[in-house]
């Protein structure tokens, strides 16, 4: 992979200076992480107003009853501020922490009372025994193998739960010693140990795999048992697999989740170590998408690496058609309002490279300003978009990507026409979203109106109309704009109301041109309409082009 310069047709430094206009369109899209900082109805109406479009419960860490309180906010949120957002579940897994005394507050979140202050040089031992307390000197783990797998030598990262790596609650410790339940440790920096504690044993093999892996499940039972009860009151659209290894985990996660009935939640597979990324490509082809899960992977992986497996994994995801989304890029918005200049140009370059959204953590779980975080974001996206190298892109996956017809045909057909004739709107009918996602894949620099259309399915016993989770499940792919359409026997009058629609919101003016992927019988065809004075779909200045095509 050669990674390409960015070249601005642009150096007026007067215009690029002028700020970002709230009011156009983000095709980079924001799922937030649901916690105490933003659990309340009003401020999720906010951040689905500034552009949230999924929201994340994560079962690391808070009771169930609070991931239930926040999805049922979450569903009042979205009546109130008539926006749609998908939800996801992240998964505790194979997570290893360090076992402490906590207690619930008064909002239903756990506190730690206690913070422990380490010294570098100073001795930390980390242990399995269950008959001590956590201290500044004693750490008890929760895994009970955790000497099995710890060498003299060895990297051992303990961090508050979503820190950044770099902050005062990020402790690193080197293995001096394994002495039967005990791993000695001294500490190579100053740390302030807060909140729940979460353990990374960093890989000590430089080019392959030579730590020994714990054997916790995939899936523990608590996030069995908690996902079985949320799907009974809440339709969960995706499922965060954290810490996949392989394509077998996806797998065994996608068997699960089809016998409890979660058959619709699709699965984005969390990349956190080095283990992933060498076999990502089986993984790849197994989840519906992929999360790059930057905390840990930056532990795992050598620095001066770490923007070339970005770009890698994200390119890759491209070439295939399936959302990519990143982790970990505004921590210090945890607590002021501003990101760092780093911060600001690391969120520009993922736009660039093509990533489909940006997953906060901290920033809006515990952080002081989850919605001005979220303004931010895209602002610095919208920036970013207006400068990305469409061009290139297309180019770039006609020559490498897959040369299918059918579908791949249509939407590739689709962007080159949108182009050509200067398009401001692509309109995508679809039934699962396959269609939609295809067309973004080409990231063309419109946005693309998805008419995601209802339809009826049979489990053998009854029948029943899904649509509603297709919609929402295309919010986290780039430059899509799901809406739920109402059956109509008559396309061109839905693509109509759907031209209605994008001209009240801002997305087409008079005489613009809007491209549209239609389905007609067993074909699907592209066709050019422009927009009329009253801002509906009017002439149409090109014959429909027809591809046969049957799914």
């Amino acid at each position: 992979m050669k990674a390409k310069t960015h070249f601005f047709k642009n150096l007026d430094l007067s215009s690029i200076l002028v700020p970002e206009d709230a009011a156009t369109f983000t095709g980079t899209k924001v799922v937030c992480t649901v916690g105490p900082s933003c659990q309340d109805v009003d401020i999720m109406c906010d951040m689905l107003n500034a552009g949230v479009v999924g929201c994340r419960v994560d079962l690391t860490w808070g009771p169930l009853e609070f991931h239930r309180k926040s999805l049922h906010n979450l569903q009042l949120a979205m009546r109130k501020s008539r926006r749609l957002c998908c939800t996801m579940v992240d998964t505790l897994g194979r997570e290893l922490m360090i076992r402490r005394q906590v207690k619930i507050g008064e909002d239903g979140w756990p506190i730690h009372e206690e913070s422990f202050a380490v010294t570098a040089g100073q001795q930390v031992v980390i242990t399995t025994r269950t008959d001590v307390d956590a201290s500044g000197s004693v750490l008890p783990i929760t895994y009970n193998k955790f000497t099995e797998m710890a060498v003299k030598g060895d990297t051992v990262y303990i961090g508050r739960y979503l820190v950044c790596g770099a902050d005062s609650a990020s402790l690193y410790l080197e293995v001096v010693d394994v002495q039967g339940d005990d791993v000695v440790c001294i500490a190579k920096n100053d740390a302030v140990l807060d909140g729940l504690l979460t353990v990374f044993h960093a890989e000590r093999s430089s080019e392959g795999l030579s730590n020994v892996q714990n054997d916790l499940p995939l899936l523990s039972d608590y996030d069995k048992e908690c996902l079985h009860i949320l799907a009974q009151d809440f339709e969960i659209d995706f499922l965060s697999l954290s810490y996949t290894r392989s394509a077998d985990d996806v797998r065994e996660a996608r068997r699960f989740l089809d016998s409890i009935g979660m058959s619709n939640t699709k699965i984005l597979a969390k990349l956190e170590s080095r283990q992933s990324l060498l076999n990502f490509q089986g993984i790849l082809n197994e989840a519906d998408g992929i999360i790059i899960s930057r905390g840990n992977l930056g532990l795992d992986c050598v620095p001066e690496k770490m923007a070339l497996v970005q770009k890698t994994l994200v390119q890759a995801c491209n070439l295939v058609g399936k959302p990519v989304l990143m982790t970990r890029v505004v921590d210090t918005m945890i607590n002021t309002p501003r990101p760092t200049r780093a911060e600001a140009t690391d969120v520009a370059n993922a736009v660039l490279d093509g990533v489909d959204g940006i997953l906060l953590g901290a920033e809006t779980l515990r952080g002081r300003y989850p919605c001005e975080t979220v303004t931010t974001i895209c602002s610095i996206s919208r920036a970013a978009e207006k400068v990305f190298d469409h061009h290139y892109h297309y180019e770039h996956l006609m020559e490498v990507g897959e040369r299918g017809e059918g579908l791949e045909s249509i939407a590739s057909s689709a962007v080159r026409a949108a182009d050509r004739v200067g398009a401001s709107l692509i309109v995508v009918y679809t039934h699962t979203g396959k269609t939609a996602q295809l067309v973004a894949k080409y990231r063309p620099p419109m946005p693309i109106l998805t008419l995601v259309v209802p339809h009826l399915v049979s489990d053998q016993l009854k029948w029943k109309l899904e649509g509603r989770s297709s919609a929402r499940q295309c919010l986290i792919s780039r430059s899509l704009l799901p809406v739920l359409a109402a059956p109509s026997p008559s396309g061109d009058q839905l693509l109509q109301e759907a031209v209605v629609m994008a001209s009240r919101v801002g997305l087409v003016k008079p005489h613009d041109h809007v491209v549209c992927v239609q389905r007609i019988h067993d074909d699907f065809c592209v066709k050019i309409i422009s927009v009329d004075e009253l801002g509906a779909g009017g002439c149409r200045i090109d014959k429909p082009v027809h591809v046969a095509c049957t799914v």
